[in-house]
């Protein structure tokens, strides 16, 4: 099995990560299928000092929300896939740390020997084995929601929209059109170039169709920097449902080398440095599974 170098205690930047290349992780044993995993971000004692920007905010206390609690026996459990490879779990994931709310994170890996076992099991019924799945409570009456969009909306109805999209009518407007787009669009780019955050590729060969889905990414990421991220580094200011919808498109940029102009990298900086994203990365960076499909552009 390659090795890989041990996980540095610092922050992961967008700038630096573009030189880094990610190997195979060793495996892990059954029993930890299905563990909890929570992940906290391990920071230098220079990293502390200099986290201290709009990057590194945790930006639902900075919209003006605290964290909310909510009694254990009732707290939420999201089930995800793999961190590496499952750009609609990292989703998931942002939609539920947006939220505020408390919730369980189930970690089922995709694609194992035990997969065709795990994604019948009750808890992934409703989805079909789809992640990721959240479950409000506990119990055969318990509101359950797979698709992370549907995820965004049912959680942005228990704690208030404004959480998830801009007040702004025009703004709101934009940005719901660029998550729809997202979510129903970009074939090519999401089936040629998959989701590998440990991965360095070099030497892409980037087709017409994908090509097309870059120029259009980038076009929409321009116009709401442009016209609505005045507030903050974020397409729309503030961290809003449409940098949940699109920070894998940014970890597929830096996996594969994508160019980009100076604006895009600014916002892909903003977004890689983020500490929920950050805690995302170096828990990918820990994982020992390996989905060799993925491994690889599509050819």
């Amino acid at each position: 099995m390659p090795h890989r170098d041990p996980l540095p205690l610092t922050r992961h930047t967008a700038r630096n990560v573009l030189a880094r290349h990610g190997t195979t992780a060793p495996a892990l044993t059954e029993k930890r299928l299905r563990e909890l995993l929570e992940s906290h971000l391990t920071l230098s004692p220079q990293d502390r000092v200099n986290c201290v920007n709009l990057f590194m905010l945790d930006t639902a206390n900075l919209n003006g929300y605290a964290p909310q609690k909510r009694n254990r026996v009732n707290a939420m459990k999201l089930i995800i896939g793999n961190k590496n490879y499952s750009s609609w779990s990292l989703r998931g994931w942002l939609a539920a740390k947006q939220s505020g709310l408390a919730f369980e994170e189930i970690t089922v890996p995709l694609y194992g020997e035990e997969w065709d076992h795990l994604r019948r099991a009750d808890d992934l019924a409703p989805s079909s084995g789809k992640v990721p799945i959240l479950w409000d409570g506990k119990g055969p009456d318990a509101p359950v929601v797979w698709d992370s969009l549907a995820i965004i909306d049912y959680l942005a109805d228990k704690v208030g929209r404004d959480r998830f999209w801009p007040k702004d009518d025009v703004a709101r407007a934009m940005a719901r059109s660029m998550v729809a787009e997202m979510h129903s669009g970009y074939t090519a780019l999401r089936s040629t170039l998959p989701m590998n955050i440990r991965k360095r590729v070099e030497g892409v060969e980037i087709t017409p169709e994908v090509r097309g889905d870059i120029v259009r990414i980038l076009s929409l990421w321009a116009e709401a920097r442009a016209r609505f991220g005045k507030g903050g580094p974020f397409l729309f200011g503030t961290f809003c449902a449409a940098d949940i919808i699109y920070a894998p498109v940014v970890s597929r940029f830096m996996t594969y080398g994508v160019p980009v102009p100076g604006f895009a990298m600014t916002y892909m900086e903003a977004v890689w440095t983020h500490d929920w994203m950050q805690a995302w990365i170096d828990a990918a960076e820990s994982e020992g599974w390996t989905i060799e499909q993925f491994e690889e552009p599509a050819r």
